[in-house]
């Protein structure tokens, strides 16, 4: 545990178990009284919520409302949406990140399906095979890139061992490239990064997916605008 913590109080996470930031953590661990002063910043759901949302949650527990996603705060909430990307968006409720992110390779799958993404992604490491589940077995490649962030030399490159009209029905089909926005090493792509990426993947005729578990987060340090990410997302 006390690893663990000291990890995260140099800002890194356990993805970088064989770098020298995480040796240091080591030889130099913290107390206990320190690390319950520290913020734990390794998932939003590893912590209590905020009082106002907390506040909201027992708000609308009060009374009836029609179900799966007909209710007057579900309108509310997409008309929200609505306005954060200013343009009508489509929004679906799930309960988890993993859930998020398999459902949504579903959605771009294809008949032997190439998903690329960061070699430690989340979606590769940390979902127990719920994307390759739901997309009836599509093959996730591994892209390197410092710091968690895909290089977009590496994928290019990684996009082209796969034809897009390949000869054999053997070979695979790129359907997807996923980003994760914070990433899990806790960097951030900026906007220039992304526009390179997007560009790759529609040059390929293939989406661009962004996993936005930390996706506030993102755009509350960059200060960018959330339309200008969405616009690179498009299709």
């Amino acid at each position: 545990m006390t690893t663990a913590l000291s990890v995260q109080r140099i800002g890194t996470v356990k993805r970088v178990a064989s770098q020298a930031t995480t040796k240091l953590a080591i030889k130099r661990p913290i107390s206990l009284a320190a690390a319950m002063k520290m913020i734990n910043l390794t998932s939003d759901n590893w912590s209590g919520a905020h009082p106002k949302i907390s506040e909201a949650l027992l708000r609308h527990c009060d009374g009836g409302a029609t179900a799966y996603g007909a209710s007057v705060l579900d309108r509310k909430i997409e008309r929200t949406f609505n306005e954060v990307f200013e343009r009508d968006v489509a929004v679906f409720f799930v309960g988890t990140g993993t859930a998020a992110n398999a459902l949504s390779m579903a959605y771009v799958n294809r008949a032997g399906g190439i998903i690329f993404a960061h070699r430690h992604a989340h979606l590769i490491e940390d979902e127990c095979g719920a994307p390759e589940y739901f997309t009836g077995g599509a093959r996730l490649v591994g892209v390197s890139g410092a710091e968690g962030r895909i290089e977009p030399e590496a994928l290019e490159e990684a996009i082209q061992r796969y034809p897009p009209n390949p000869v054999s029905v053997h070979a695979g089909r790129p359907m997807a490239v996923s980003i994760t926005q914070s990433t899990e090493s806790g960097t951030l792509y900026s906007l220039a990064q992304i526009r390179r990426i997007a560009n790759i993947a529609h040059s390929h005729g293939i989406p661009l997916h962004m996993d936005g578990a930390r996706f506030a987060n993102a755009v509350r340090n960059r200060g960018n605008k959330q339309r200008k990410l969405e616009k690179l997302l498009e299709k």
